[in-house]
């Protein structure tokens, strides 16, 4: 049985621009698409049954009234609904499990309230199996645009090269491959000491980055591919470069020790704080 795209639906304007942007991903891979509503939201206090049947009330509305939407928008797609008990971060995790990868809504910084932005959703970006894609509100569908991907260099990442190939490939885009790499203090002073030390490793990068996707532009000859090698900030790079994508896409490793923005990773955090398109964090080991 194939395994859905999931979306963890709060009834806000971004879980419902996450619900559509997965629909679409759902039909691009002819997968179907699974709406879930985890109530409450946060701690509550024991509900009266009068309080208790106006959530469900609500929240059976907001499943319903996305379903027949995105029903409408996508003829054929397999659409499911369903309000399963329990805390955010247990549901989805649970429900991650099962899918081929998780949906969330995301808000601007700065926002009161965010769903993402919130103890949620940098728990499961940071905890869960599957990839997690973070859409914004304000997110257009970016059917013509190209899909970014950031790699390190230090080992292969295969997990996120066949999730970026992957993604282009169904878009029919190109896949912008980008590796960043942090100037030298010293450059700031005596800029003539590094001047060729650093041409020297930026084309030593760009034969790595190469190397790196051969075997994946092999196994995805219809994906073309636009390299780019930089210096500066890896976070500042991937935001700026994702500005207009379809889908920008990071690597997660490992767990690390720590708060929530640790485990993501500096770079997996920028992103999902300030990037303004899709971005689908992708676990690695």
């Amino acid at each position: 049985m194939t395994r859905p795209v999931t979306v963890g639906l709060d009834g806000t304007p971004e879980s419902l621009a996450a619900a559509d942007w997965a629909a679409r991903e759902a039909y691009l891979r002819g997968a179907p698409l699974r709406l879930v509503n985890a109530w409450p939201g946060e701690p509550q206090p024991e509900l009266p049954p009068e309080q208790e049947a106006a959530w469900h009330h609500w929240a059976e509305r907001s499943l319903r009234t996305a379903r027949n939407g995105l029903g409408r928008a996508y003829p054929g797609l397999r659409i499911a609904t369903e309000q399963i008990p329990g805390f955010p971060i247990c549901v989805l995790l649970a429900e991650a499990e099962g899918a081929q990868l998780l949906v969330l809504g995301s808000r601007e910084v700065g926002s009161v309230a965010g769903f993402f932005l919130g103890s949620v959703g940098l728990e499961l970006a940071a905890t869960a199996r599957t990839a997690v894609v973070l859409v914004r509100g304000r997110t257009g569908s970016g059917a013509q645009s190209d899909v970014v991907v950031g790699l390190g260099l230090r080992r292969p990442c295969e997990s996120v090269l066949e999730f970026a190939f992957d993604a282009a490939a169904r878009r029919g885009a190109v896949l912008r491959a980008v590796h960043a790499g942090r100037i030298p203090a010293v450059w700031a002073y005596a800029p003539w000491l590094v001047d060729a030390s650093l041409r020297d490793a930026r084309e030593g990068d760009g034969r790595m980055l190469s190397a790196t996707l051969e075997p994946w532009r092999a196994k995805y000859p219809e994906v073309r591919v636009c390299e780019e090698i930089a210096s500066g900030s890896p976070s500042r790079k991937l935001v700026s470069a994702g500005s207009g994508a379809a889908l920008l896409i990071v690597g997660r490793g490992p767990h690390r020790g720590g708060g929530l923005g640790q485990r993501i990773g500096p770079v997996g955090q920028a992103v999902t704080h300030h990037g303004a398109c899709p971005v689908a964090i992708v676990p690695y080991e």
